[in-house]
């Protein structure tokens, strides 16, 4: 177990040394000199969250067009617009990390995922 953890403080630290996470940082900073502007990025993504995070349905593709649309719209704003690609990048990376673990780590799980529904 210490290997493990010492690897991921090692991971850790190469994910806050990383291009990403630098440019994601300066940008949180940019956006946290215009508080409104904060208010309304985290209001859009709580939003998103939100819906992304609940079971499917007919008004749940409703509301997720309802917001891209906001977005769109919030996007013309060029410091929302660069935080958002940060902020994906970022997603993007962590996701890529986390498939790497989960498909090298065989927790023997495919017949009760089989059995989900969702």
């Amino acid at each position: 177990m210490k290997q493990v953890e010492m690897y991921t403080k090692q991971l850790v630290q190469a994910i806050q040394e990383s291009q990403e996470y630098q440019e994601f940082c300066e940008v949180r900073e940019e956006l946290r000199r215009q508080p409104e502007l904060r208010e309304r990025m985290n209001e859009m993504r709580r939003m998103n969250f939100e819906l992304q995070s609940t079971a499917p349905s007919e008004e749940l593709y409703r509301e997720l067009n309802s917001i891209w649309k906001e977005f769109r719209e919030f996007r013309k704003n060029p410091l929302a617009d660069e935080f958002l690609k940060a902020e994906l990048a970022m997603c993007r990376m962590l996701q890529q990390i986390n498939n790497e673990i989960t498909s090298a780590v065989d927790l023997d799980t495919e017949e009760i995922v089989e059995q989900l529904s969702f």
